[in-house]
């Protein structure tokens, strides 16, 4: 009888230990693959979180220069509203200026018309006193010595009182002094009259006409200048539209560079997104593995066990407790699920686990 519960009890260690055997022959290349799957993932993903440091190091790159950039082109936007502050100082003086000008060109050209008008009732008057001089002098000769001096003395009076208006700068005979020369001799005294008007002539005819010289140089002076200051004033318009032109190039620019930063700061924090998920996604998978090496490593432990106590206590089989262990119904081994559901139940699944079963170590990809 002893025998036959001692052969029963080696048979079924054997067969307990057979089962242990194939058991870790079945699960090993399993839990090979599924670790080799992983360990691939997390290099899959150090790698991809490697990228994405690089990536985001060269977007803060991009970002700082794009700063530097917007920096600089606000001082130079400064720079230009300065500027066009300044031209347009110097545009509305010469505006100023320009019209000065204009009204002194016009008091100028009225002054000219006067001057014109004075000149031609001078030329006038000048004439006519020569025409009167000649006339009297053809009387004279055609008169000859026929008609009596008191009526030759009483033209000259008559060509002296025409004259009297003129009589202004030069001093002339008083008609007295004339009339005390009536004995002498009558063609010198028209002779004499004769100096006295072209004299007269002369001395208002010159001073005018030097004046008007004068004035006309000084008109052709100032057209000069005003010319130069229309000049001066049309480039100081060009500037001003070439610095508007500038500052909306330059605020454009600024626009762009903006959007420009807007979207690479938006780029900036997708990748820091992604790098954080990526992150998580690692922690995760590393709280995977230890879970698994965990199990694996009681797994082993409770198999030594179970191997190490038939011999410790080859008597034991004396004493039998419990034989439902012995009598229990043996469950398939080829479902290493199975097996990891039965050995770690003291910490949730992850959701991983289910992306690491056996129908999808094949593809490690997805």
């Amino acid at each position: 009888m002893t025998m036959e519960v001692e052969r029963a009890m080696t048979s079924e260690l054997q067969t307990l230990k057979q089962e242990l055997q194939q058991k870790g022959h079945h699960n090993r290349p399993q839990e090979e693959e599924l670790l080799s799957a992983m360990r691939e993932q997390v290099v899959r993903l150090s790698q991809k979180e490697q990228a994405l440091e690089e990536q985001l190091e060269s977007v803060c790159q991009e970002n700082a220069d794009l700063r530097d950039r917007l920096a600089s082109l606000h001082t130079r936007l400064a720079l230009q509203d300065q500027h066009n502050q300044q031209q347009s100082q110097q545009l509305a003086e010469a505006w100023q200026e320009a019209a000065a000008a204009r009204g002194r060109s016009q008091q100028l050209q009225v002054q000219v018309e006067e001057l014109q008008e004075e000149v031609y009732l001078q030329d006038r008057s000048n004439h006519g006193n020569t025409s009167l001089l000649s006339e009297l002098e053809t009387s004279l000769d055609t008169m000859g010595l026929g008609h009596d001096r008191e009526q030759m003395t009483q033209e000259v009076l008559s060509i002296l009182v025409l004259l009297r208006p003129l009589i202004q700068v030069v001093k002339t005979p008083e008609r007295s002094e004339i009339i005390g020369q009536e004995e002498g001799d009558l063609q010198a005294m028209l002779l004499q009259l004769h100096g006295v008007a072209q004299k007269l002539a002369n001395h208002t005819h010159i001073p005018q006409i030097s004046q008007l010289q004068e004035e006309n140089a000084k008109l052709r002076l100032r057209l000069g200048n005003r010319q130069d200051e229309e000049e001066v004033t049309q480039q100081a318009i060009r500037d001003r539209d070439e610095a508007i032109a500038k500052k909306n190039l330059m605020e454009a620019e600024l626009v762009r560079s903006k959007n420009d930063m807007m979207c690479l700061n938006n780029q900036l924090l997708e990748a820091i997104q992604r790098k954080l998920e990526l992150s998580q996604e690692l922690e995760a998978w590393q709280d995977d593995i230890q879970i698994i090496i965990n199990q694996q490593l009681r797994t082993q432990q409770q198999s030594e066990q179970v191997q190490r106590k038939p011999a410790s206590n080859p008597m034991s089989f004396w004493r039998r407790p419990n034989t439902a262990s012995s009598t229990r119904p043996r469950r398939p081994s080829s479902s290493p699920a199975s097996w990891t559901s039965e050995a770690g139940q003291e910490k949730p699944q992850s959701p991983w686990r289910d992306w690491l079963r056996p129908g999808k170590v094949a593809q490690p990809g997805k």
